[in-house]
């Protein structure tokens, strides 16, 4: 389990929220512009190292204590193991959470960008680029964000099951798809309890990790379940 106590509380998590959507404001639709149109792959990889750099700055003195909030290299192995099969249960859970959705809402999600360019790849070359964003990148930051600078300081405050539901409440609205709030919600908590569980971040980015990538792989290949 997680033994670390954060230094930061949930003014500063709002306030990284918050932050992180002006930067990014900021960057692509004022900065960018005066030197080159932005690509969607622009705007996801500069969302991601603004995330990065926001938790950095935000967990402040604990970063001389990784270890205690679960960014360590101990028992790798088991951990890496303990996130795979968490990610196949959560992607199962997903799926059924988006079939519902479907059924209940009647209506079909607005793709983002990159589903559409998984869906008109025709080659291996064209999904290096959301494999990496979706499949390495988007698990590290969000992890990172959501999870441990987000989960943590709301699991002191409401216990496991209350950061939990916060955390991933948060995980969904930042996403900005009424379409997707509850499997996210759902799948959110699940990541929130691996971390607690494993006591490592580690697992929770193998298992979105591996629910990013699958979700790719089989839409690429046009596998319906």
């Amino acid at each position: 389990m997680v033994s670390g106590h954060p230094s930061w509380n949930l003014t500063a998590v709002f306030s990284i929220h918050i932050l992180r959507l002006a930067v990014g404001l900021l960057l692509v639709r004022f900065l960018y512009p005066l030197f080159f149109q932005p690509t969607p792959f622009i705007i996801e990889v500069t969302d991601r190292m603004v995330i990065i750099g926001l938790v950095w700055l935000g967990i402040g003195k604990c970063r001389k204590d990784f270890k205690r909030l679960g960014l360590s290299l101990d028992q790798l192995r088991n951990n890496i193991l303990k996130g795979l099969a968490a990610g196949l249960v959560l992607l199962a859970v997903s799926m059924f959470s988006e079939r519902i959705a479907a059924t209940m809402l009647f209506a079909a999600p607005t793709q983002h960008p990159l589903v559409l360019q998984v869906e008109n790849a025709t080659t291996w070359q064209q999904l290096i680029i959301p494999l990496f964003l979706a499949g390495f990148l988007a698990p590290v930051s969000e992890e990172l964000l959501y999870r441990l600078f987000t989960f943590l300081p709301m699991q002191e405050h409401w216990g496991v099951l209350g950061g939990a539901f916060a955390s991933s409440l948060v995980f969904a609205l930042m996403h900005f798809n009424l379409y997707w709030l509850g499997e996210m919600i759902i799948v959110g908590m699940g990541l929130a309890f691996i971390y607690h569980w494993t006591g490592s971040l580690i697992s929770g980015m193998i298992a979105h990790s591996v629910i990013n990538t699958l979700k790719i792989l089989m839409l690429f290949f046009n596998v319906t379940l």
